[in-house]
């Protein structure tokens, strides 16, 4: 049963309410919008480091009443703002993230993979898949892949035969 700390998960209503930001869903939900057969609790996204595109993010996050979700405050629920968004930004180390809790569910934002590669690094491989008015830029497959096979957390080993399979058919 999940934590009455979270909203239920909504990726859909997040991604839509993304429409304006330019950032690519890396982690479990884009092994899941390749069409693995995986399941995952959160959306994790990495966005273009600028001041405008961080500004259009903190926009949405407001929109989605999002807050600080680890680590967690004393008692108290901080709220997402452009200015943390940039702190977080410019001091988080590789692989490090901004997780927060939205009215639409788990949404983590990472600045850099483990690896230290960020949305520069990774855009020129991502994907754009479109569902009527809905466009989502998404990780390339073959970095998945590559993340997944690093990182080799259990919910990561599980979904790398399912990439696999896929970039074999692609």
């Amino acid at each position: 049963m999940p934590s009455r700390d979270f909203a239920a998960f909504d990726p859909l209503t997040i991604l839509s309410t993304l429409r304006d930001v330019e950032y690519l869903v890396v982690g479990g939900f884009a092994a899941v919008l390749y069409g693995a057969p995986t399941s995952t609790g959160d959306l994790d996204i990495m966005p273009l480091v600028g001041v405008e595109n961080i500004g259009r993010l903190a926009t949405v996050l407001t929109v989605l009443h999002a807050v600080v979700r680890e680590p967690r405050s004393t008692g108290r629920r901080l709220a997402v703002t452009a200015e943390l968004l940039q702190q977080t930004a410019e001091s988080v180390s590789p692989g490090g993230q901004l997780r927060t809790r939205t009215a639409a569910g788990p949404l983590d934002i990472l600045w850099r993979l483990h690896d230290g590669r960020g949305y520069g690094d990774l855009v020129g491989r991502s994907c754009v898949l479109t569902e009527e008015e809905l466009r989502v830029r998404v990780i390339g497959l073959d970095d998945l892949i590559a993340v997944k096979s690093a990182i080799g957390r259990p919910q990561d080993r599980a979904a790398l035969p399912y990439l696999q399979a896929i970039r074999r058919r692609t």
